[in-house]
């Protein structure tokens, strides 16, 4: 992987470029919407801090390179507790192997993703590290959800933010990941997923049929415009972790989108396998509802990093929606 290999983000990349020729910041905060793709972006930017290359960094040719590439570097330590919280043991434990010099290379990078899941105690921790960090240590800190992180922590770390793809840049990694799946179906993913490129690949993949099966099941409730039904719908999503939860409302606002469009006499589905649903809850719903709901959607999927019980999610899907349809 290098830059050029990374799609999107040209501004992102240039700054970055442009600071490895300098004094690089030692402590960096990478936002932007889950599934946007901040992982790769760590990983090319510790390539390029850690490349042996005497041209342009990263060269994703060297042996360092290969190694981050590869996830066996041993100077490069990744925290990834997924939807768990971040405590401070784990802060703890980054503040004893920061104090280890690095081996392979003359640098150590840090990449913490989800840093919003740390409690106030483990980025407290954090503070003194971030502010003061060793001459080799750099620290990449990820999140989808900056109104979680300390404004102590935000300001001891330079911020980058990283912004949606257009359907073009969409379209290339699809065709990259999927080369032999039909051009169609690559297209509706592109131009359903809003420029996150994490949400089309989700949506072609095995559990896509599941999780488009449940937003169906939830359409159905809404057409019939009944609580205990919407209810029951919501509840059959209980059993999911927040990222299955998350693609549950990801074809919900797609199919509320080509809702909306019906009703406005555009047949252009985003979601051709709800097509059947959307046609009915366009008929049964006004513009308005649809709208009212297509932003709750989006609002709730805002708030699943900050909730860990999937019964309030769930419940907060079920009631939320009843009340924007009355």
């Amino acid at each position: 992987m290098t830059f050029a290999s990374l799609l999107g983000n040209e501004e992102l990349k240039a700054a970055w470029q442009h600071a490895l020729h300098g004094r690089f910041p030692q402590s960096i905060l990478l936002t932007g919407p889950k599934g946007i793709g901040k992982l790769t972006a760590a990983r090319v930017l510790t390539m390029a801090l850690l490349c042996e290359s005497t041209g342009e960094k990263p060269c994703g040719q060297c042996s360092a390179c290969r190694k981050v590439e590869q996830n066996y570097h041993s100077d490069v330590t990744c925290i990834d507790a997924g939807d768990a919280e971040i405590k401070v043991d784990t802060a703890r434990r980054i503040r004893s192997e920061c104090a280890v010099y690095p081996g392979d290379s003359d640098r150590r990078i840090f990449l913490i993703r989800h840093a919003q899941n740390m409690n106030a105690a483990a980025q407290n921790a954090l503070l003194k590290l971030l502010e003061e960090p060793p001459e080799y240590a750099f620290f990449i800190l990820m999140t989808e959800n900056e109104s979680a992180i300390l404004p102590t922590i935000l300001s001891r770390c330079t911020q980058y933010a990283m912004v949606p793809l257009d359907t073009g840049c969409v379209m290339q990694l699809l065709r990259r990941q999927y080369p032999d799946k039909d051009n169609a179906v690559l297209q509706s993913a592109a131009a359903g997923c809003q420029g996150i490129a994490g949400d089309a690949l989700a949506a072609l993949s095995d559990e896509a049929e599941e999780m488009t099966q449940l937003a169906g099941e939830f359409l159905r409730a809404l057409e019939c415009r009944q609580e205990l039904g919407l209810l029951q719908a919501a509840e059959n999503c209980s059993g999911l972790s927040r990222q299955q939860f998350s693609h549950v409302l990801t074809a919900l606002r797609t199919a509320l989108r080509d809702a909306i469009f019906c009703a406005r006499g555009i047949p252009s589905p985003l979601l051709p396998a709800l097509s059947e649903q959307t046609q009915a809850v366009s008929r049964t719903l006004t513009v308005r509802q649809l709208l009212a709901l297509y932003d709750w959607m989006g609002e709730l999927d805002e708030r699943i990093s900050r909730n860990p019980s999937m019964a309030l999610l769930t419940g907060c899907l079920a009631a939320g929606s009843f009340e924007r349809i009355q």
